[in-house]
């Protein structure tokens, strides 16, 4: 239910966006490189999620020539895109440098997803901790 709301949503999104009036075209990616979305510092970095930085480029309506970087998460379809795969993407004609990549906001929206569950997940330990530590000493104090 919550993947058909979503794209509900996205489809809401792009219709109030004017996408649907852009110019569609094929898109090359000229570049995908695989990185970590790291958490810590030195030596006790941890990864905690993975990523593909796509370099695209595509013709606009006067076959003058466009660039574009994007980061696809590895929930995305997108994180599977190699050097030379084209891809459908649409671009604003007023400003040809402007494009839209549908799948990017759905992939942006799963990298939101898990970090914050992430963060929930170690906020809760952070407080399980405390009361471990705090806990019984507060309990006494109460008790006198």
């Amino acid at each position: 239910m919550w993947h058909t709301g979503h794209i509900v949503v996205i489809g809401l999104w792009e219709h109030l966006r004017g996408y649907r009036n852009w110019t569609p075209t094929r898109a090359t990616v000229e570049s995908s490189t695989i990185s970590g979305i790291d958490f810590g510092k030195d030596d006790s970095k941890q990864s905690l999620a993975w990523r593909s930085v796509c370099k695209i480029a595509w013709l606009d309506q006067d076959r003058v020539p466009h660039t574009a970087e994007f980061d696809a998460f590895e929930e995305s379809p997108l994180y599977q895109l190699c050097d030379g795969d084209t891809i459908e993407i649409r671009f604003n004609p007023r400003r040809p440098e402007q494009f839209y990549l549908p799948g990017l906001i759905q992939s942006k929206l799963a990298k939101a997803w898990k970090l914050t569950i992430f963060a929930v997940v170690f906020i809760l330990v952070l407080i399980g901790i405390a009361v471990a530590w705090f806990g019984p000493s507060i309990l006494r104090a109460v008790s006198r």
